[in-house]
């Protein structure tokens, strides 16, 4: 599936009406706002698979979507998590409260997509008892949640543009596409969606942060200033070089999946870099944060 490009996602750069930008936001979020009551709960299965299915495909799909619902809702919960802390960061730094009314929708957003994916694993251990999902968790989560407290707020508004501008909008894409309705495939255009203005709205949010650092602590000095690698580029470095595996944990044993990883990575990548460049990280920055350099972490073939 062919995810929307990064200008579709941001639209033009333009540092200077950021804050304008992040109102506009506030206002489209809360005006686009759902609940996980406007789902078809009662009207559609909750994953697309046909009635008529034989049982062991049938087995195989369940397991399948019950898998990608506990990912992404793994994703929705780190996101809240997220959003809570830039909240707590954007008062303490006084930031406008333009800023600070858009990471509140923010996190409101992603509220309701936690309560919708835990109502549907709920609903899905009631339809589908005997079938089980993957019990691992991707390596990226694993190591991501119990730091989110202590990471510098810059590093948590890029990661998280980054994430939900190519992962979270690829997969939701993905499951638009399911040709069998269902409550994954209704719910599934409303968050890319939202995801697309969680996207610009956490750029913005990543530019007036490092404004601040900045002001304190100076440019990156091409990566070679202590501040921007110890409070910036290593903290960093440290989820952004899990991406191959949390792409591997994503395609499962999908087969189809498993041959697009590399691409998937590619895109990652040019992502990154594309919102690095907004955000003025130099190239040598980059490439110390080993921005192209996750590429190399995925087998040789």
């Amino acid at each position: 599936m062919q995810a929307p490009s990064l200008s579709e996602i941001f639209g033009t750069d333009d540092h200077g009406r950021d804050r304008d930008t992040a109102r506009h936001l506030a206002d489209q979020m809360l005006k686009h706002h759902w609940h996980v009551d406007q789902m078809p709960w009662d009207q559609v299965p909750l994953f697309p698979i046909k009635a008529d299915t034989n049982r062991e495909r049938s087995r195989r799909l369940q397991r399948f979507y019950k898998s990608v619902v506990a990912v992404q809702t793994r994703a929705e919960e780190i996101a809240v998590s997220i959003a809570r802390r830039l909240l707590i960061y954007a008062d303490a730094e006084g930031l406008d409260v333009a800023y600070r009314r858009a990471i509140a929708a923010l996190m409101n957003d992603e509220a309701s997509h936690v309560a919708t994916m835990l109502k549907l694993e709920a609903l899905a251990d009631e339809v589908y008892p005997e079938t089980k999902g993957r019990p691992e968790e991707s390596p990226l989560f694993s190591v991501l949640m119990p730091e989110i407290e202590s990471l510098h707020p810059a590093v948590l508004a890029i990661f998280m543009a980054f994430y939900e501008a190519s992962v979270a909008i690829r997969s939701y894409a993905e499951e638009k596409t399911y040709k069998v309705a269902s409550v994954l495939g209704a719910m599934a255009p409303r968050a890319a969606e939202d995801d697309g203005r969680h996207a610009k709205t956490l750029r913005i949010v990543a530019a007036e942060f490092l404004r601040i650092f900045r002001s304190r602590y100076g440019d990156d000095d091409h990566g070679r200033s202590p501040e921007w690698r110890t409070q910036i580029l290593e903290p960093f470095a440290r989820f952004y070089t899990l991406m191959p595996a949390h792409e591997f944990h994503l395609a499962g044993n999908d087969h189809r999946q498993l041959r697009n990883v590399r691409k998937v990575v590619a895109q990652d990548i040019d992502f990154m870099t594309r919102i690095l460049d907004y955000l003025g990280v130099s190239r040598e920055a980059q490439r110390y944060a080993q921005v192209d350099t996750i590429v190399d972490r995925l087998p040789a073939g």
